[in-house]
């Protein structure tokens, strides 16, 4: 798998922070913009969501080129991954959006790339890194197969050197 080193915790979603519009058409999902906040608590969830943000230099040059990513330390990556529970490796079709926010209140919006590997899905996106970040990173995952919109929310630091 390409991005091992980029593999970060495992998650159980457990809110809805914004509904997004997916539609299928043909094997590929096509991800709307927000429609809006929400408001429900998520119960039970049979999938898990893998996800983490580096900087573009943890990837091997020819995987950058591969993918277009610009590979420099001020380059950032977040990627995300859905699998059912019981089957991992095997991706499932989603949506994701958001955006991260830094300690001043800039927000910084992702715009997400699907990257199909064998069976495995991956959502990518790639945003800058100042001298020194702490982001908030807030995203939706809307699971093609439900049609629900999950929250992710986590914070990182980032230091070029």
């Amino acid at each position: 798998m390409i991005f091992d080193a980029a593999k970060g915790g495992t998650v159980v979603v457990i809110a809805l922070l914004f509904a997004s519009a997916c539609s299928e058409s043909g094997r590929r999902v096509e991800c709307g913009s927000h429609a809006g906040p929400g408001a429900a608590k998520l119960t039970a969830l049979d999938y898990e969501v893998d996800y983490n943000a580096y900087s573009s230099t943890f990837l091997q040059p020819e995987v950058a080129k591969i993918y277009g990513i610009d590979r420099h330390k001020k380059v950032g990556v977040v990627m995300v991954s859905v699998y059912l529970k019981d089957t991992p490796g095997m991706g499932v079709e989603a949506c994701v959006s958001g955006g991260a926010m830094n300690s001043i209140g800039q927000m910084i919006v992702l715009n997400f790339d699907e990257i199909r590997e064998g069976e495995a899905i991956y959502h990518i996106g790639t945003f800058r890194i100042g001298q020194e970040e702490d982001l908030t990173f807030r995203l939706d995952v809307e699971i093609a197969t439900t049609g629900k919109t999950h929250a992710l929310e986590w914070r990182q630091k980032f230091r070029r050197g």
